[in-house]
């Protein structure tokens, strides 16, 4: 995000509020967001059913018998997944090697009149984690805030964020000594006026990250029109060096 004041009016909404947000209980407050989105509408599933012959009750085909006296070796035992959930912890420091982000977090509320708050401007300053979301690395969409210039500078602490590519990593050091390694899936650049609310913010049914700066910089009117949002999932997790 810019440290323009218009960019300042930018809007995100919690991840963690996403269930009362698709019901439309909750009034948009994301980044360049002015509307209430709508509420999806239901949706039905639907089973196919079985090929002709098929059994389908208990009296389905007669089981093959085992092979007389031959012991069965135990299972192996099974990893866990490599994107298995990680417990809740406070994360305090991203780094995205590839594009030279190497920064602590700090958590990030709601101003008074529900806006969320932004990271400071200045140059060195932390990223934001915004604490109504889930904690990096638990079930669900992490938001992550960062500026893409500072006071003093064109250049802030996303600057790069838009290089990212499908395959890069960001690890995320949590307060629990757990690094969460995430692998970057799509970056997307989104007009304000249009921003995707429900694609971007909705939770995710496994643990994944969204890193979100500005974009778009008009010198004209000195604002920024757009919001870069990079999506990445949990791939694996370590202790912190």
């Amino acid at each position: 995000m810019g440290t323009e004041n218009s960019s300042r009016r930018g809007r995100v909404i919690a991840s963690a509020a996403a269930a009362l947000l698709l019901a439309g209980g909750i009034t948009t407050i994301g980044l360049g967001l002015h509307a209430e989105p709508p509420t999806p509408a239901a949706t039905s599933v639907s089973v196919s059913a079985p090929p002709p012959g098929t059994a389908t009750g208990p009296a389905g085909p007669a089981p093959v018998p085992a092979a007389a006296n031959i012991p069965s070796a135990p299972a192996p035992p099974v990893p866990p997944a490599p994107d298995a959930s990680l417990p809740a912890s406070v994360p305090v420091q991203i780094d995205v090697p590839s594009v030279g982000i190497n920064a602590a977090l700090t958590p990030l509320g709601k101003q008074a009149n529900g806006e969320i708050q932004t990271p400071s401007g200045e140059p060195g300053s932390p990223g934001g984690w915004y604490q109504d979301s889930p904690t990096p690395g638990q079930t669900g969409s992490a938001i992550i805030l960062g500026h893409v210039n500072a006071t003093n500078s064109d250049i802030g602490l996303f600057y790069r964020l838009h290089e990212l590519t499908p395959g890069h990593d960001i690890t995320i050091t949590r307060a629990d000594h757990t690094a969460a390694v995430f692998t970057v899936d799509k970056v997307d650049v989104y007009r304000k006026a249009t921003f995707p609310t429900i694609e971007v913010y909705q939770n995710a049914d496994r643990p994944e990250v969204r890193l979100i700066t500005c974009g778009g910089y008009n010198p004209a009117t000195r604002e920024y029109l757009d919001n870069t949002v990079v999506y990445a999932h949990l791939t694996s997790s370590h202790p912190a060096s």
